[in-house]
């Protein structure tokens, strides 16, 4: 596998275990939303927000809330895997590797932010299902504005 794959596969795996009723919920409109936003021209990061808002319809925390994101968070793995593909074949070797390696540390810096809310709430009390809950809700996020971000960028390669 090459580099560019590895950096992209990892956040990806084990989508296959995704639930349909989480597909239908969510993701699937965020395309639409991200592409109606950038034609205009307002801010993408709300398609994020709406496209995990059925994880809302959980109570929090519980252990039904923590899978939603978790399968949120595994769903914009696979988006972006899927579009990074769609870049290695449309796009010219240089163009691809510049967009992995943007995704890769756009994904490092957002998750960074995870762990150190992680940490924070962490000084105060030990950790519990809220815990669990706060960090796959914040990963899940994070995937996702990678995501929202690759596909900003990206948009112009068909």
């Amino acid at each position: 596998m090459n580099k560019i794959l590895q950096v992209v596969a990892i956040p990806a795996m084990g989508l296959c275990l995704a639930a349909p009723a989480a597909r239908a919920g969510g993701l699937d409109g965020a395309q639409a939303c991200l592409d109606a936003r950038i034609a205009a021209n307002e801010p993408i990061a709300d398609c994020v927000k709406e496209a995990q808002a059925s994880c809302l319809s959980f109570d929090a925390p519980s252990l039904a809330g923590t899978d939603c994101y978790r399968r949120a968070k595994d769903q914009w793995g696979e988006l972006i895997a899927q579009r990074m593909e769609q870049i290695r074949a449309s796009a010219s070797e240089e163009l691809s590797a510049i967009a992995a390696i943007e995704v890769k540390y756009d994904l490092r810096g957002n998750l960074m932010q995870c762990d150190r809310m992680e940490e924070l709430s962490l000084v105060q009390k030990d950790p519990d299902d809220g815990t669990v809950y706060v960090r796959m809700r914040c990963e899940a996020t994070a995937v996702g504005m990678a995501y929202a971000k690759l596909h900003y960028q990206s948009q112009q390669i068909r």
